[in-house]
């Protein structure tokens, strides 16, 4: 099973460190209710343009197969995730990236990096229950 930490994401926000933002994504989710080991994963967001936050390991994977060509003065600090990129793998310039980007000069809308790191949880779908507007105004009728 993985879990990913995408940065930067909506999903979680810090006051003191808007950064380091993040969404999670699991992979799959536990059923039986029994821990299982999960492997952790950085998605560290490179293309500035990348809008929207990458909400299943589907999406995570297309972002890491898809380029963009950055722009001729491209420094670290428009990488959307330059602090989380700096703190957790020393990317401090635009070299530091080199062995990521591809021939023709672009580099990936993301990279996904093992965080050496691994948990053992349970991930549960959360229950969610939704009311339509016709519901709620039946429901509504009868009281």
């Amino acid at each position: 099973l993985n879990l990913y930490l995408v940065v930067p994401g909506g999903q979680y926000r810090s006051a003191a460190q808007p950064e380091f933002d993040h969404t999670r994504v699991v992979n799959k989710y536990t059923i039986d209710g029994k821990p299982r080991e999960w492997d952790i994963f950085y998605c560290f967001i490179l293309d500035p343009t990348l809008k929207g936050d990458l909400r299943s390991e589907s999406d995570l994977l297309m972002a890491a197969h898809q380029t963009f060509r950055p722009a001729a003065l491209f420094e670290v600090r428009d990488i959307p995730s330059s602090a989380a990129l700096k703190q957790k793998m020393g990317v401090n310039s635009m070299a530091d990236l080199r062995k990521y980007r591809r021939k023709n000069g672009t580099l990936p809308r993301a990279i996904i990096v093992p965080a050496q790191l691994a948990v053992r949880a349970t991930a549960e779908q959360p229950d969610v229950t939704f009311i339509t507007p016709a519901a709620a105004t039946e429901e509504s009728a009868h009281h």
